[in-house]
């Protein structure tokens, strides 16, 4: 097992203090990479024995029990919606790996990502590359919405052809969409924006090639900053830059499981599309679609050695 990430654990003595995110990811990422299964009894010992619930009287017990329940209900319900990209199956008390990890990068990259938020190794050399990090997770979404139906292009600073500066951001969205008028202007005042928050542009297409069909302007946050960002890109910002026939909406593209209330909260702020982490994989759970080989090749080599540097319980 790894170690309790830096975050998200706290103490419990008369109520739950722990992230119930974060313990469920921290149970995920070590069944994946180190453990063919883990017993309830595995997890409530390791809780007791790291000092976040006291091993105590009946009442303590209760309080262990109460947490280890909601923890299997959240469990079974991220590997109902993984489906066939879940690398494990949920029974009463231990979850059993399916596969190994080689077999699961969809699963493991967008871990990988989100345990950066609370494991401090992820975040230090040579783990850290926010450049290489943001452009494989561009790329990964780009790939899993393609694959739901959606024509996608890259437009963010992270794209393999370096930094964009505004106009040339501008001039990706304008040729991906069809739209054809650039409010020269608002280009000139905000040129210091480069790519003002919109990585990718999506819609759907029909074979008349026309308007009037959804059209959302992404922003992939795969840092630990991704809060500050729910609220990007910023839909007035785009309206004076491009006079879009019509109105965008906004998206959001994490690698986070989120609990009910906060992905509502989340979404209010994103005021738009949020695609999380098994709405990203939702095209690998089905199993109508694998990742391409040089993505797959780049994930590997990625992930490989930010799994390896984890920390393990001795």
């Amino acid at each position: 097992m790894l170690t309790l990430p830096e975050y998200g654990f706290q103490r419990s003595v008369k109520q739950h203090n722990c992230n119930l995110t974060v313990v469920c990811d921290w149970i995920e990422i070590s069944l994946l990479i180190d453990e063919p299964e883990i017993s309830r009894q595995t997890v409530n010992d390791i809780l007791v024995e790291q000092g976040v619930y006291d091993k105590g009287d009946a009442d303590a017990g209760m309080m262990r029990a109460t947490f280890l329940n909601r923890i299997w209900d959240e469990l079974r319900r991220r590997a109902r919606l993984a489906g066939q990209a879940a690398h494990y199956i949920v029974q009463s008390h231990r979850l059993l790996r399916l596969a190994h990890s080689s077999q699961l990068l969809p699963a493991m990259f967008l871990l990988c990502l989100s345990c950066s938020d609370y494991y401090d190794v992820l975040r230090a050399a040579p783990h850290v590359d926010y450049v290489e990090q943001g452009d494989l997770f561009e790329e990964f979404c780009r790939v899993s919405l393609a694959a739901q139906g959606w024509t996608v292009e890259r437009t963010g600073w992270a794209s393999a052809t370096g930094a964009k500066k505004l106009r040339a951001t501008v001039e990706s969205v304008m040729t991906a969409t069809g739209e054809d008028a650039i409010q020269e202007k608002w280009v000139a005042i905000y040129k210091d924006k480069n790519e003002a928050g919109c990585d990718l542009v999506s819609f759907l297409g029909y074979p008349d090639g026309w308007i009037g069909r959804p059209l959302v302007l992404l922003q992939c946050a795969s840092g630990a900053d991704y809060g500050s960002k729910l609220g990007t890109p910023d839909l007035n910002l785009w309206r004076k830059l491009i006079a879009f026939s019509v109105a965008p909406q906004r998206g959001f593209c994490t690698p986070r499981a989120f609990e009910h209330e906060p992905f509502l909260a989340a979404a209010g702020q994103v005021d738009g599309w949020l695609m999380e982490r098994h709405r990203l994989l939702r095209p690998f759970a089905t199993g109508s679609t694998e990742l391409p080989r040089p993505l797959a090749r780049n994930l590997a080599k990625w992930v490989r050695p930010r799994f390896k540097a984890l920390p393990r319980l001795r």
